[in-house]
């Protein structure tokens, strides 16, 4: 393979506007020589061998056995080249609940690097603030069918589970010196716009593709407000497999956080205090993404960098939820 793009994440952070453009434009990639794979073109491709892995765990071999579907595919395309595109590539939304972010990423670069041998290779990753992070996967899995309530669902996470820098280092440390690892912040998207964000992601994979607009870039996924949060809990302890799907649809269209007010889960408390908690990561993850100036992630009133030592000291920490008080450092 002469070029490898790989843009494995991380989910909530603009990936579903991304594999929609990456669709539309496919017929300018492969004038290029690249194949185009999205997340359900992969899922097809591998016939469930990679979601096996990332639902049970376990043996990697499941996703060795999908790399290597993916290379007789494009053979039999005719592409010497591949830009694949999978927001749960290196693991599931919700992996911060197990441990560390995505800390599987190195091993899936390691085989996707031996099955596919490019000659060149790009990552491309995404990352957001930790505390809209946490509160978009979990919303993502009650739409999905989750009972779970926010309390519930936070309750194993820790604040070392939440450290970009560390997942940043450790995807940098499993790629060759000549790979390029592009790790962008979601949050410019709003003074980007949809357009601008999807310029820039074609930009940072390196193949030469200008994306053409044939489609609509507003409100591409739209999240459930707190109505929608609290009819989907109900829903889908009540509801089979079949009308839970048909509520999950009207929620979309009737009930999304576009028409109505956004659920409340984090209080400005917590949100604060996890963002102080992880002041020092975040910055180290800025210094990692060559960004200018303080990280965007800093608290509303960042505390100076000085202040905290040369490796971010974190700790297991309980998050308050919904009016519940704030842990002191004693507690």
């Amino acid at each position: 393979m002469k070029h490898l793009v790989l843009h494995a994440g991380a989910a909530k952070t603009g990936t579903t506007l991304v594999q929609k453009a990456l669709g539309a434009n496919r017929a300018a990639f492969g004038a290029r020589g690249y194949g185009v794979l999205v997340r359900h073109d992969f899922e097809a491709v591998t016939a469930g061998e990679h979601a096996h892995w990332r639902r049970h765990g376990g043996d990697l071999e499941h996703v060795r056995t999908a790399f290597a579907r993916v290379r007789e595919q494009l053979g039999r395309d005719g592409h010497d080249s591949l830009v694949l595109s999978h927001e749960d590539l290196f693991a599931t939304v919700t992996s911060f609940r197990a441990g560390p972010l995505y800390r599987a990423a190195p091993d899936v670069l390691r085989i996707a690097r031996e099955e596919l041998r490019p000659e060149r290779l790009t990552v491309l990753f995404g990352v957001r603030r930790q505390d809209r992070f946490v509160e978009s996967a979990y919303l993502q899995t009650v739409r999905m069918g989750s009972t779970l309530r926010f309390e519930e669902f936070l309750d194993p996470v820790t604040v070392d589970h939440l450290r970009w820098d560390v997942l940043v280092e450790s995807v940098r440390a499993a790629l060759p010196e000549d790979a390029d690892l592009v790790v962008t912040y979601f949050e410019t998207i709003r003074e980007r716009g949809g357009r601008g964000f999807v310029r820039d992601f074609f930009r940072a994979t390196g193949t030469g593709v200008t994306p053409v607009f044939s489609f609509n870039t507003q409100a591409v996924n739209r999240g459930y407000s707190e109505v929608a949060l609290q009819l989907a809990l109900v829903g889908n302890a009540l509801l089979g497999k079949e009308d839970a799907q048909v509520l999950r649809h009207v929620l979309d269209e009737k009930f999304s956080n576009v028409t109505h007010p956004p659920p409340v889960l984090l209080t400005p408390a917590a949100r604060e205090r996890l963002l102080v908690a992880l002041a020092a990561s975040n910055t180290a993850l800025h210094r990692l993404v060559d960004g200018e100036g303080l990280s965007p992630y800093l608290p509303a009133e960042p505390t100076s960098a000085a202040h905290f030592p040369s490796e971010p000291r974190v700790r297991a920490l309980a998050f308050p939820h919904r009016g519940a008080p704030v842990p002191t450092e004693e507690s």
